[in-house]
């Protein structure tokens, strides 16, 4: 199986007690067949401890949350399952976390959420580009149905998306202005290997990219966020803090924050563009991403930094199947079509 990483992986490290915001709140955390039953053979008062805190909602087995926590957690933030029985006896749920894991075949990608607090400071205080190591282990690959031939083709295209958002020659609204158009057609021809091959060779040209930003100028004002906003209150949410903050959800300048924005960027390209080898759908998760970002940018003021208001966007959004799909579904609306989104990118400068 080959593994592909984000550089600083290996670096993180669970805050645990120190954690300015826990993960062992707010949401019901799932406890797996395996786990319930390890955690029931357990003795002594920590064993009651664990099956009085165990409950089902909605079918699954959980940790029934006391005062928005989990019931386990002591005083100084600590799990007493980890400090007394070690990390590998928790639940999958809990052992796994802030990870996110994508398998396609022999190809396993693994991300950090940025939901967790060391994970989004290890991303968003990183300088230098993002970019992804992989490894090899000897653990067969899964097997799958893909088209081998698309899924390389997707491949190679999120290569050039990175490189396309990675140009920190041009202002960041100009690479997403190119991501979009660059999706867009992609997805208007993903039965088409070839075009699409053709596609990435003339976006990765500086001279084309640089036609395609002044065929597109026009199209980049009077954006609005209105729908956005619209969408994100629509959804379910943890907490009350997310859409009272969607209140004040603007277009915002996106240079102060250009270079977290860019590592953003790349995080949800990461994580969601080769779901399109499943689905067909690549303009869905571009267009996600895209206004992920313009999302997370507009936060900054309500919430009071980038850094919180990425960690609380991803809390609320990526941490739900309901309001991923919801998110999902959205872009393909005529609301979120290539033509809106690329009006929130409005031109405050010479192309």
């Amino acid at each position: 199986m080959i593994t592909r990483i984000p550089n600083y992986f290996h670096d993180f490290r669970c805050l645990a007690g120190a954690c300015p915001d826990t993960c062992c709140g707010q949401w019901e955390i799932v406890v797996d067949e395996a786990a319930k039953a390890r955690y029931l053979a357990v003795e002594g008062p920590l064993g009651e401890q664990i099956e009085k805190a165990l409950t089902v909602i909605d079918g699954e087995d959980c940790m029934a949350l006391i005062d928005g926590k989990c019931p386990l957690l002591t005083e100084d933030g600590l799990c007493p399952i980890v400090t007394q029985l070690g990390e590998d006896f928790l639940s999958t749920t809990c052992h796994t976390h802030p990870r996110f894991t994508e398998i396609y075949g022999g190809l396993q990608e693994t991300m950090l959420s940025i939901s967790c607090p060391e994970a989004a400071r290890l991303l968003l205080e990183q300088e230098a580009p993002l970019h992804f190591v992989t490894e090899i282990d000897t653990v067969l690959p899964e097997p799958d149905d893909l088209d081998a031939d698309q899924f390389d083709m997707l491949l190679a295209a999120r290569q050039t998306a990175f490189a396309l958002v990675q140009d920190r020659s041009r202002p960041l609204s100009d690479r997403l202005a190119l991501l979009l158009c660059f999706a867009g057609r992609l997805q208007n021809n993903m039965e088409a290997l070839q075009i699409c091959e053709a596609l990435c060779r003339r976006y990765e040209d500086r001279s084309y990219q640089d036609k395609q930003l002044c065929r597109v100028r026009r199209k980049r004002r009077h954006g609005s966020m209105i729908r956005t906003r619209q969408l994100l209150t629509a959804m379910e949410h943890l907490t009350k803090d997310f859409p009272t903050a969607l209140k004040d959800l603007e277009c915002t300048d996106l240079t102060p924050y250009a270079l977290q924005l860019e590592q953003l960027t790349v995080y949800f390209l990461f994580r969601w563009w080769l779901k399109a080898a499943c689905n067909d759908r690549l303009w869905q998760q571009v267009a996600a991403t895209v206004v992920s970002v313009l999302t997370i940018s507009g936060l900054c003021k309500p919430i009071g930094s980038l850094t919180e208001a990425a960690r609380l966007y991803s809390k609320e959004v990526e941490h739900s199947q309901e309001n991923m799909t919801l998110l999902r579904n959205a872009m393909e609306l005529p609301m979120f079509s290539l033509g809106e989104l690329l009006k929130l990118l409005e031109v405050h400068h010479a192309v």
